[in-house]
């Protein structure tokens, strides 16, 4: 699977619920601790923010993974980010858990990010649950041996699960796009995102069928009177109606409040 090429439009299904854990025992959600943080890399890399659809809070370890992390907050495929996702040899972890010792670092593989995505399910209806690794270098990194050897044993790894895996470049998340999802980020304030579901397609769906004239800031206030919702809350709305997929952000554009609302043909 290729995530960037997932079919747009596609609309966050309502109901999904994740489990404790995966099949593998590793926590979801708030319950998920990276294996390795943000303070254990220099201070010119890490960056440590909170997400969307679930607010744990993200430890991304460098600038391209913290561009990756903002996009996939804002994939309505996407309902769980773990980052720095550790797997091991079931048999390795019994041994050490047997003799009452913590597992060697070097005995753990840890991915960059792995998703728990919403996919159609076209064999019985409905969505299913997935699981898809991502691995994050930057666009001028040049890979080693060891490189594309890791690579080899994390897509074999994955594969044994029934999970799948890629390699992307940091540039595959464009750096407006990066700053338009800093910005949609800002505008959500609330712990739980998914009481405002119906609301958010209605802003939706007010937002294809009435005039776009004017800025950023006259469209929104415009539906924000009209709704009877104070401004700064329909901001927060509009974001969320991105990070479901009711609303597309056009990001060959910058958005702004003080210019026109550029969104993508259908949305």
């Amino acid at each position: 699977m290729n995530f960037l090429e997932l079919e747009l439009p596609f609309e966050t299904p309502r109901g999904i619920e994740l489990p404790f854990s995966d099949g593998y025992g590793v926590p979801h959600a708030n319950n998920y601790i990276p294996f390795l943080s943000a303070s254990s890399v220099s201070l010119a890399t890490r960056s440590a923010f909170s997400g969307v659809k679930i607010r744990r809070i993200h430890q991304a370890l460098s600038g391209n993974e913290a561009r990756a992390i903002h996009h996939m907050n804002f994939s309505p495929y996407v309902l769980d980010i773990r980052e720095q996702y550790p797997t091991y040899l079931q048999e390795d972890y019994n041994r050490y858990k047997l003799a009452g010792t913590r597992m060697p670092r070097n005995k753990v593989m840890t991915y960059d990010i792995v998703l728990t995505m919403v996919l159609p399910d076209s064999i019985h209806g409905g969505y299913r649950l997935s699981y898809h690794g991502i691995s994050i270098k930057d666009a001028e990194h040049v890979l080693s041996e060891a490189d594309e050897n890791r690579q080899i044993r994390e897509h074999a790894r994955f594969a044994d699960r029934g999970w799948t895996w890629e390699f992307l470049r940091g540039d595959a998340f464009p750096k407006r796009a990066y700053g338009n999802h800093l910005l949609l980020k800002t505008w959500i304030d609330r712990p739980d995102i998914w009481p405002l579901y119906d609301i958010a397609k209605a802003l939706a769906q007010r937002l294809k069928a009435r005039s776009m004239r004017g800025t950023m800031d006259d469209v929104l206030s415009r539906h924000a009177r009209h709704m009877g919702i104070a401004l700064d809350d329909l901001y927060e709305i509009f974001a969320i109606s991105v990070s479901f997929g009711f609303t597309r952000i056009d990001h060959s554009h910058e958005l702004r409040v003080d210019k026109p609302l550029m969104l993508e043909v259908g949305s």
